[in-house]
């Protein structure tokens, strides 16, 4: 049980919004009177609307510093969310496929058109290529990584064999689109 500071009634733990600044985690005031608030004060999300409209390159640099603080904490609790509700998240991408199939698609296609742009490869290097993605079939937990990413942020790789790998999934997931030297 906990009290409202707003109508000082002791209420539920469920009665009450999460806050992670305050020390039992929960918001002071209860839903209800949240909600009370909202309703009696509709002005007041048309304000704080008007602000970030007015202060969206500002509201948008402390909200990626905050996260960028705070990465491996996110991180860690979506890995944590997704293994816990592992059919939830599986529906919501195929949701998410289905609404947004077009962009996928291009993304893909665009992707696959870098790899094809590539200089011509050579048939011991398309042999070498392919020996890679079928060991990757074959012993299941491994993927194809490129070394330095077609797509980098700093610097794109190309399609060959030198820079192509077979690493665990886990690994692959981890290093992500980056480059490690």
């Amino acid at each position: 049980m906990k009290i409202c500071t707003k109508c000082n009634v002791a209420k539920l733990f469920t009665d009450f919004s999460r806050n992670s600044k305050t020390k039992d985690g929960l918001q002071h005031h209860c839903k209800a009177c949240k909600l009370a608030y909202q309703r009696a004060n509709p002005r007041r999300v048309a304000l704080v609307k008007k602000y970030y409209e007015q202060n969206r390159e500002a509201c948008i640099q402390r909200s990626i510093t905050s996260q960028q603080k705070k990465r491996e904490y996110y991180n860690a609790k979506m890995r944590k969310w997704v293994a816990e509700n592992r059919e939830r998240h599986l529906q919501t991408r195929r949701e998410y496929y289905a609404r947004n199939a077009a962009e996928d698609i291009a993304r893909v296609r665009r992707r696959q058109g870098r790899i094809r742009d590539t200089s011509p490869l050579t048939q011991a290097e398309r042999a070498e290529i392919d020996g890679i993605y079928m060991f990757c079939k074959v012993f299941s937990g491994f993927e194809v990584d490129h070394i330095v990413p077609l797509n980098g942020e700093l610097v794109c790789g190309l399609h060959v064999p030198t820079n192509l790998q077979a690493l665990s999934i886990r690994e692959n997931r981890i290093k992500g689109n980056t480059f490690k030297e």
